[in-house]
């Protein structure tokens, strides 16, 4: 998806005139650390309003050190009030909330969830201008919901009717408490619309930013022969991750292809604990084991390698509720990938083909066109050819330009 700035993106020749009155409010993430660089980059000065300490329930070896642009102000109990203290003391113009249930940018367990509209009403008697990105936007149709429910970390003994209650009070109050709403697809603005029945006019779309890879010609550096294909999966190691259909598919394919292997990276979160272990055992179950790394834990550097060394990437998600961060690292780098057929991924490929869709759950599909990409190099160089230029459209300077003018546009309102 493009960014369209003609509705709500603005020249900015006067940022400067905000100073550094705006205040972010997340986790260390690298999404929230790229966005304020790109704010810097623009001249604008801003903070993030970030945790004491990082809550236990996330993968700590994902986070982002804390950098001079960030404050520790809050921890998942008193987060609310804890904000609200600095924010009366610095007084921005607009707070920037980052939110998801569970996940890099939540606040604890999902109980702790109930504190974010909290959060937006002390803001408001405060008189702050309040954005909040949706990270993940769920469904309520049953049976999808069901299936979240089934491979979310704490929710398998709650029925699907109350869970489907909690979501809507919880979007209906974030709605209600904010003044305006970033989501990072349109799938995701017509699901909060259809499902959550909130006002369209509320929901901005700006997509996920990517972190652009420095060296152009990938094609010196990454294999092109089939004999030497490397599929890399990169992302979170859970249950909603489709990790036992690629296993499946990578036993079918290596039937008749020996030469190549599967990478995994990534950690399991600690709501997942033993989730790996039985990944692992599945791997060993269906013979595979000898051509399967797990990674593990992966910083900055590691990734760019491992990006680098790829042949293509597998994201075969079992269902889809947010942008994925893996995506937007493989358009920095110019990787083909391979994805599951959902609404989000077929709108990412709506302006740029930069790669395969395959039904989700269909291990022999996905080995099908596993098979194809290691064998056509040509199909390869043109995804990798759109997978640049998707990148280059929402660099993260492009991101923070468009996000800049979502601030103007709630100060004009």
């Amino acid at each position: 998806m493009k960014i369209d700035n003609t509705n709500h993106l603005r020249r900015i020749d006067d940022h400067h005139s905000m100073g550094p009155r705006i205040a972010m409010v997340d986790d260390v993430s690298l999404y929230s650390k790229s966005l304020l660089g790109g704010f810097k980059h623009l001249g604008l000065e801003s903070v993030l309003y970030g945790p004491i300490t990082s809550p236990p329930s996330k993968p700590q070896a994902i986070m982002e050190t804390m950098g001079p642009e960030g404050l520790h102000v809050w921890n998942q109990n008193l987060f609310p009030l804890q904000i609200l203290r600095r924010a009366m003391r610095d007084r921005p113009i607009v707070v920037h909330v980052q939110f998801e249930f569970y996940g890099i940018h939540s606040y604890g367990p999902l109980y702790v969830s109930i504190g974010v509209p909290i959060l937006l009403f002390l803001l408001w008697l405060l008189r702050v201008k309040r954005l909040v990105t949706l990270h993940s936007v769920l469904p309520t149709k049953s049976r999808e919901l069901k299936i979240i429910r089934d491979t979310s970390p704490s929710g398998k003994r709650v029925p699907v009717a109350l869970l489907r209650v909690f979501l809507i009070l919880s979007y209906k109050l974030i709605a209600l408490g904010s003044s305006a709403i970033i989501v990072h697809a349109d799938i995701f603005k017509k699901r909060l619309v259809e499902h959550y029945r909130i006002e369209s006019s509320k929901i901005i779309v700006v997509p996920h930013g990517v972190d652009l890879f420095s060296r152009t010609d990938m094609s010196t550096i990454r294999p092109t022969e089939p004999e030497e294909a490397t599929v890399l999966y990169f992302g979170v190691i859970s249950p909603r991750k489709g990790l036992e259909n690629l296993l499946s598919a990578f036993s079918i394919l290596t039937k008749h292809r020996t030469n190549c292997s599967l990478l995994l990276a990534g950690t399991s979160p600690p709501y997942y604990q033993g989730y790996e272990a039985k990944v692992r055992k599945f791997a060993a179950e269906l013979g595979v084991d000898s051509q399967v790394r797990f990674i593990g834990s992966v910083n900055n550097d590691l990734a760019h390698q491992l990006f680098t060394r790829a042949m293509f990437i597998v994201l075969p998600y079992s269902y889809d509720v947010s942008a994925s961060g893996a995506l937007s690292w493989a358009l920095g780098h110019g990787l083909p990938v391979i994805v599951s057929e959902n609404d989000y991924f077929k709108e990412e490929m709506s302006d740029y083909r930069f790669g395969l869709m395959v039904p989700p759950s269909d291990p022999v599909a996905l080995a099908n066109a596993m098979e194809l990409m290691i064998s056509r190099s040509d199909l390869r160089s043109k995804f990798s050819d759109s997978a640049n230029k998707a990148g280059a459209s929402r660099s993260w300077s492009i991101v923070a330009e468009a996000t800049l003018g979502v601030y103007r546009g709630l100060l004009k309102a």
